[in-house]
């Protein structure tokens, strides 16, 4: 995979309020490794796959991670937040071994894919088509060639993409902010954004095909997006089906937020079904 911890050409000790100065090694040399075979196009389906594990493993609440004890992988918080963790718990960054942990979740992952699995995913694969795009332009996906829809949108202003993901954006040699993302800021910037999505979605629809459309209500519940979404829909062509409302209990994540349920945040997930008329 890498040939040596020390082949690095970075160590960023800001980055050991994380990890252990030989795990911080160990990943800045597999991020050398990455960085220099995707510039020399030699990455290769098993480089993919390492680079992917690697960067669902920088940050967690669990052994399972390279990190010490933070928030869920989701995001990674600042290292001023991390640092006040780790002073909190009382903990230090334990030596976690960076090629061992990527063969436990490879291990994890792969263990329903027997060779009937297998068999199954080579004969689709080849039809899975993968894009980086703007979700109001995809002309790869062809015009009524889609039955099902699935998608959550970005929620309005509840979540900071760019700084949830400091952390693997360095990892990958991004620059967050360089990344264009959809997130506004405001309701009516929200929905001009969200009508143009619907209507990409209606011309890839085949007649009779479905979207769910998973919102979340946002500031303390004033404002529930699926109100805004319908219309949205409506004016691209498609059908309101029904709307399907799910009260969450919070886990340890919303905890570690600080939210409590009721006040704050997003304690209710609302899927808004619709159908191309047929």
């Amino acid at each position: 995979m890498f040939h040596h911890r020390r082949d690095a050409d970075e160590f960023p000790e800001d980055l050991l309020v994380f990890y252990d100065p030989e795990t911080l090694q160990e990943i800045c040399a597999l991020k050398k490794y990455l960085l220099t075979r995707k510039a020399a196009a030699r990455l290769d389906e098993v480089d993919e796959w390492i680079w992917m594990i690697a960067l669902n493993r920088l940050t967690g609440h669990s052994p399972g991670f390279f990190s010490v004890y933070t928030l869920p992988p989701n995001q990674a918080v600042s290292v001023k937040s991390q640092r006040k963790i780790n002073q909190d718990r009382k903990q230090t960054p334990p030596r976690r071994k960076v090629p061992d942990l990527i063969c436990r979740k490879t291990g994890q992952l792969l263990s329903d894919c027997d060779r009937t699995v297998r068999k199954i995913l080579a004969e689709v694969g080849g039809q899975a088509l993968l894009l980086t795009e703007r979700a109001a332009a995809t002309p790869a996906i062809a015009s009524d060639s889609v039955a099902l829809v699935v998608t959550s949108p970005p929620f309005l202003d509840v979540v900071d993409y760019s700084g949830d993901n400091w952390l693997r954006c360095w990892f990958i040699g991004v620059e967050p902010l360089s990344v264009d993302i959809t997130a506004p800021r405001k309701l009516e910037e929200w929905e001009r954004a969200m009508t143009e999505v619907f209507r990409e979605l209606f011309r890839v629809l085949r007649p009779g095909g479905h979207v769910a459309f998973e919102v979340g209500e946002v500031r303390g519940g004033a404002v529930r997006l699926e109100e805004t979404v319908v219309p949205c829909g409506m004016a691209a062509g498609l059908r309101a089906a029904l709307v399907l409302i799910n009260d969450q209990i919070f886990t340890k994540t919303a905890n570690c937020w600080g939210v409590d349920n009721n006040f704050k945040g997003t304690n209710t997930n609302r899927i808004v079904v619709f159908q191309k008329p047929g």
